[in-house]
């Protein structure tokens, strides 16, 4: 009987970890301050503080995290009314990742580059690089 716990224990915890490792890679909206990005991701504002910004012309989000590398910011979530991204709208970054980061000026990872080191957070991003962030991945 102990075993059978045991293994009906072991069972779960496999199913909850997949779950996990499972889980949503993008967060939209997710609010003011640096404390507002969860740990393990790459998160950015498009105020300078942290601050979420509005939604700009409607098809832009104001914040925005993410565990994965993003390759064209212009088109993070799909509706009926077109794309919704952050596409040169970024101007305070934090990464809460235990990798480098590297932003970029262009989709597909080119044009100028501003890299990050874990943990590291800009609550204003430089001036050659602000509001031109297309793209991002971990380097």
């Amino acid at each position: 009987m102990t075993r059978l716990g045991v293994c009906a224990a072991a069972a779960a915890g496999l199913f909850v970890a997949t779950a996990t490792s499972a889980s949503a890679t993008s967060v939209f909206d997710i609010g003011h301050g640096a404390g507002s990005c969860p740990s393990g991701y790459v998160c950015l504002w498009s105020e300078g503080n942290f601050i979420q910004g509005k939604f700009v012309y409607d098809h832009k989000f104001g914040s925005f995290a993410s565990n994965q590398n993003v390759s064209d910011m212009g088109k993070l979530a799909r509706s009926s009314t077109g794309d919704k991204g952050m596409q040169d709208v970024t101007s305070s970054v934090l990464n809460n990742t235990g990798s480098s980061i590297c932003f970029y000026e262009n989709n597909g990872y080119s044009g100028l580059e501003f890299k990050i080191g874990p943990g590291e957070h800009w609550p204003s991003v430089p001036s050659w690089i602000n509001d031109r962030i297309s793209s991002f991945k971990y380097c």
